[in-house]
């Protein structure tokens, strides 16, 4: 459009300046306005023209400056999805470190079980049939439980939730709490310790994920084990409260720590300030089994005094109206 402009200016100004110049006869004040129309066309054809050269500049330096624009939006698209996929990387390093923390300390105490009763199996030492058959018969049950337990680090690994429970189980959680302490009396006693069990009923029903409550005893005694610093004792009470609830006390007499430290212990990959090394996970799965069980647990401490864990769980979980 800018080009026909420019050309029919052009026109007209040559044909004014033409029909000045080629009639000669034309009076003077026709052959003024001629000359004078072909200036004014030339003075516009130039005006139009430079206002034509200052668009394409303006619409060159816009064309630029969307360009770099876009270099910019580029470049901070793809620092965004570095920066995303870093994020992701190192979650990712978080729930793979989480999950092999998990399976060690779910696994590391019944494996040490199998080995401890293979290793007497094999010695030649037990020559009585029944005990062979008890020792074999509890080395298939742990391994059971290893193969359960893998089964659910797994399943948990993949909805990434440890707050809630699939399938209640109905046990004896007597029963269940002196296999616990039975197994543990060897690494117990290499360390100079003893676990007592004291419970005020002989059986008990309980409704509860069994392998999930195990795996969180086991982490309860096996970190008094580990912090207790000295030879001593382990008790573990279980009472029950108004035929609802159940009462469980784990109380050891080693060293334990400050009272605002044990406020702490259940929070995720908390490291206390007894200079040995943990991760911070044992007791975190306590606490997240215990409210997957519609219960609670705390933690009780003084330096010298030891450390009690209390746990609170109800017998029947139909009562909370989520029945799995």
């Amino acid at each position: 459009m800018e080009v026909r402009r420019i050309a029919a200016l052009a026109i007209g100004s040559l044909l004014a300046a033409g029909l000045a110049a080629l009639l000669p006869d034309l009076p003077f004040p026709i052959r003024f306005l001629l000359v004078a129309a072909a200036a004014g066309l030339t003075a516009l054809q130039l005006s139009v023209s430079i206002q034509a050269a200052e668009r394409r500049e303006n619409t060159l330096r816009e064309t630029q400056r969307r360009l770099e624009e876009a270099e910019q939006h580029g470049e901070d698209a793809a620092r965004r999805v570095r920066e995303e996929a870093q994020k992701q990387q190192a979650q990712t390093k978080e729930k793979l470190a989480a999950f092999y923390s998990k399976t060690s300390h779910s696994l590391r105490v019944p494996i040490s079980v199998v080995q401890g009763y293979a290793d007497l199996l094999s010695s030649g030492l037990i020559q009585d049939e029944g005990v062979r058959r008890e020792y074999l018969n509890k080395i298939r049950e742990r391994t059971e439980y290893m193969s359960t337990v893998l089964g659910q680090l797994l399943a948990e690994a993949r909805v990434q939730t440890d707050f809630s429970i699939a399938c209640w189980d109905r046990f004896d959680l007597v029963e269940l709490l002196r296999q616990i302490t039975d197994d543990m009396q060897e690494a117990a006693q290499k360390l100079g310790t003893t676990i007592r069990l004291v419970s005020e009923v002989r059986r008990l029903s309980f409704e509860g994920d069994r392998t999930r409550l195990t795996r969180a005893f086991y982490n309860i005694l096996e970190n008094s084990l580990k912090y207790m610093n000295a030879a001593g004792c382990v008790t573990v009470t279980l009472s029950v409260v108004e035929d609802k609830q159940v009462f469980l006390v784990f109380k050891d007499n080693g060293a334990g720590m400050d009272r605002e430290e044990a406020e702490h212990v259940f929070e995720l990959n908390y490291q206390g300030s007894n200079g040995i090394q943990g991760n911070g996970m044992g007791l975190y799965l306590v606490y997240v089994t215990a409210l997957a069980h519609h219960g609670s647990v705390s933690a009780r401490s003084a330096p010298g005094s030891g450390m009690t864990i209390r746990m609170l769980l109800p017998l029947e979980q139909e009562r909370q109206g989520e029945k799995g």
